[in-house]
Parts: C-alpha cells; structure tokens; sequence
C-alpha cells in the first residue's frame, strides 16, 4: 500500500512538472514570469498554506503528541543540517548551499501528507502537519542564512511564513476560527501551493541537460545524503524511541521524503543555482519510492 501510494504521488509530481515543462516551451513561462511565480509561491501561497493547517479542533492529548512530534522534527532537521555541514565540501561547479538546503529540506508537505493521510486518516494528516511547520520555521531561518550570501540580518527571520507558523499556532491553542467564507478563499489560495511549485519545477527542468545530469557522481552522492545517510539516520533513532505505532510510521514517512520543490523556489529567490536544485529534486524524487518503505522497515 505504501509503494503504490509513494508512485501515485511520484507520478502526480511527474505529470505537472511536465505540463510546467511544455509551458516553458511554448512561452508561457519564461525566466522573469519564473522568479515572480516563485515569489508568490513562497511569499503568499506558502504562508497561507501554514495558518490555514492549524485550524483544527484542539484536544489535550493530541496536542502533547504534536509536543512530542515536533521534538522528534526537530532532531531530524539537526541531523540533516549536521550531515550536510560536515559530509559536504566545496567543489567547483557545484552550489555548495544549494546542496546543504537539499539534504536538510524534504517534499514533508506534498508527500508527507498524502502518505499520512493514506496510512492514518485525519489523525496522520494531523502529525505531518507538524513536520511541515517545523520545516518552515527551519526554512525560513536557518534555510535562508545558507542560501543569502549577503550575511546575517534580523528582519530577514521575520518572514510571512514564520507569521504564519506562531499565528496558526496561537489560533489552534485559543481556538480562534476563520469564518468560513475567508476561510474558503485561503484554502482555495493554500491548494495552489503543490501545482505552482511542480509548474516552476517542470519550466525549470525544460531547460536541463539530462545526459549531462546523470554523469554527475556528486548529484547521486548529495542524493545518497539525502535518502539513505539522513533519512535511515533519523529511522533508526526512532526505532528505539517509546512512540506509539502511528506517530512512529508518520514521524519515519516524513523525514524520508525526498527533496523539496523549496530547494528550486529558493535557489530562484536567492539567485542560486536553480538548475542544480531541480536536478536534486528529480533524483531523489524518484528514488524516493525505494527508500521510504526501506525507512519505515528500519524505524520498525
């Protein structure tokens, strides 16, 4: 069931990179509509797909369970971040921090969810979502100091999407609702943000060289980083730690995703290297069909 659902997911990603990848050849996307596409994703779409994840009805229970999950995702970014640091070195022709942002940052919100969802329901929709806002908190602070060579600035750490991650939570403790038309049209905005990431994806990917992707050891030794060192890592902690059955699955699905669509999103932002980032999605998005299943064996 896992497999096939990780293919479906895999294939979805596919089918709309390649329909971005037909936009980039008939002109519809070019590189300035590009890096404004991007913008909107990261800037609005990605925020108000944060918020909107906390309106949920509050429970005590489920609320020390998301305590206990957010530790857990927690650790699994500093397991990355440590791989990346000391595992990755400079190399020519290749962006070192583009590299370091993929290892670290993982498709948790697209793929995470749909398997969380697909193994545990609602309550599965619900431990992912932890993940997924941990991923922005560390996105949007840490993932930016990597990727702006114009050093440390305080005001860049306050951002739409870290607004959005302590608003959403002060919503769901005090359990501040939405009324439903607003809350309508920002879900509505929310469900752009997997579509518009794969577009900007696929537009990127048209202008790749695949012969000379796959002659690239590093692209498969940062990809290896990715899936096996940090992924199984993060699994084999998890095997010993006293969790109960379902937050076990869910906390091992979504620290094994592959690399985020963030990776190219943010290389565009920060005039990195977008093409490099789009190569590393693809391999470990792929190869991510293999790996997950392989992650949830090894965290039991």
């Amino acid at each position: 069931m896992i497999v096939s659902t990780v293919l479906g997911k895999i294939i979805s990603i596919f089918i709309i990179m390649l329909v971005g990848v037909l936009c980039y050849r008939v002109g519809i996307i070019d590189n300035n509509t590009k890096e404004k596409l991007s913008r909107l994703s990261t800037l609005i779409v990605n925020p108000i797909l944060i918020f909107m994840s906390f309106q949920m009805e509050y429970d005590a229970g489920l609320l020390k369970n998301m305590g206990i999950l957010f530790g857990l995702a927690v650790g699994s970014y500093l397991i990355s971040i440590g791989l990346a640091h000391f595992l990755l070195k400079e190399k020519d022709g290749y962006d070192l921090a583009v590299e370091k942002f993929a290892v670290t940052y993982t498709n948790c919100g697209f793929i995470g969810i749909p398997l969380g969802y697909a193994m545990f329901g609602s309550i599965g929709v619900i431990y992912a979502t932890v993940f997924v806002a941990t991923f922005h908190i560390f996105c949007w602070t840490h993932g930016i100091l990597l990727l702006d060579t114009s050093g440390f600035q305080l005001k860049k750490l306050v951002n739409p999407c870290i607004i959005a991650v302590f608003g959403g939570i002060i919503c769901f403790i005090f359990q501040i609702k939405i009324p439903g038309s607003i809350a309508f049209a920002m879900d509505s905005i929310a469900d752009m943000n997997t579509p518009l990431a794969m577009l900007l994806s696929g537009a990127i990917m048209a202008q790749l060289d695949f012969k000379k992707t796959f002659r690239k050891q590093r692209l498969f030794m940062v990809t290896f980083l990715r899936l096996v060192v940090s992924a199984g890592t993060f699994a084999l902690i998890l095997r010993w730690l006293p969790l109960d059955d379902t937050m076990r699955a869910v906390a091992a699905v979504t620290g094994a995703c592959p690399s985020g669509a963030m990776t190219i999103t943010m290389a565009i932002m920060y005039h990195r290297d977008d093409h490099y980032g789009t190569e590393l999605f693809s391999m470990t998005t792929l190869l991510s069909i293999l790996t997950i299943p392989l992650c949830m064996f090894i965290a039991g």
